[in-house]
């Protein structure tokens, strides 16, 4: 047996990277039947048929898993968002880094197309969240794309590539590797651009180092998180043990310190308002489900 990485599927076909070549191959029926379904991302051990085909024989423990879409073993998350065409949706921003926050995944967040947005509404933006604190990368794809930043912080990870359709993330991939990546064009009507990702694949940068590129999202479940009491655990700038009461949601109980800090502007109000958003999504839910 040898032992390679997924590194794309297409329904029942998977790709394996093993050192310098790309197996084909399919999954032992056991998988099945056990209900376990390979995912982009695997590290696994590969029965070697010749001529570079192979069956799938054993799934190495994941690190963590995304749902949507089905990915496993993420390193970092480069999440990608634009001020402008298409808008800026703060909800979905957090509420994507509060799921990273809960399976640990680092994420650095791409502010693509800066060409288009003012300097006033980048700064507010960069306040926000430079401050929280994420790591962030302004670029224009088209012109001083900092390529030496960008392999240097994917060098030796598994990273993924995900955001709202038409912020520029195929663009972004061509300028890392070599291969033509199509890019959809903007939707006039909806300013949103088409989905022209078909599947989930990773592309190899270098040696170590492994990108995927992911569909595109513009709204999902918060089905990471069971309970809503669970949430504040998600919003880094929320890490006050300070509070009155230890298990203090940051709502309507006496002495928080975090209503305090967004009083006095060390927590922005678009965080703390997407926090209940979430906080009620969650508890309406969990309500729901009994």
């Amino acid at each position: 047996m040898i032992k390679g990485k997924i590194i794309k599927s297409q329904k029942e076909l998977y790709y394996v990277d093993i050192g310098d070549n790309i197996y084909m191959c399919k999954a032992r029926g056991n998988f099945r039947i056990k209900g376990i379904k390979p995912l982009v991302g695997d590290r696994v051990y590969v029965d070697d048929l010749g001529d570079k085909k192979g069956y799938i024989v054993e799934i190495l423990d994941r690190d963590n898993e995304i749902k949507r879409p089905n990915i496993a073993n993420v390193d970092q998350l480069l999440l990608f968002v634009t001020i402008k065409n298409p808008p800026l949706n703060l909800l979905s921003l957090d509420k994507y880094l509060a799921m990273c926050e809960s399976i640990n995944i680092e994420v650095v967040i791409i502010l693509s197309k800066i060409d288009l947005a003012s300097d006033i509404k980048l700064e507010e933006f960069k306040e926000i969240y430079g401050n929280i604190p994420y790591k962030i990368i302004a670029l224009d794809n088209y012109k001083n794309f900092p390529k030496k930043e960008v392999k240097q912080i994917l060098k030796g990870k598994t990273s993924a590539v995900s955001g709202a359709s038409g912020v520029g993330k195929s663009t972004f991939l061509n300028n890392l590797v070599d291969k033509d990546i199509k890019i959809g064009s903007i939707s006039q009507k909806s300013k949103r651009g088409k989905n022209t990702t078909r599947h989930t694949e990773i592309f190899k940068i270098d040696e170590d180092s492994y990108l995927f590129d992911t569909p595109g999202f513009d709204s999902f479940d918060i089905d990471f998180i069971e309970d809503e009491n669970e949430l504040k655990y998600n919003f880094r700038e929320f890490e006050n043990g300070s509070c009155k009461f230890k298990n203090c949601n940051h709502i309507n109980e006496p002495g928080c310190l975090v209503k305090k800090d967004l009083e006095v502007g060390k927590i922005a109000k678009t965080r703390y308002e997407n926090y209940l958003l979430v906080f009620n999504e969650i508890k309406k839910r969990r309500e729901n489900k009994w």
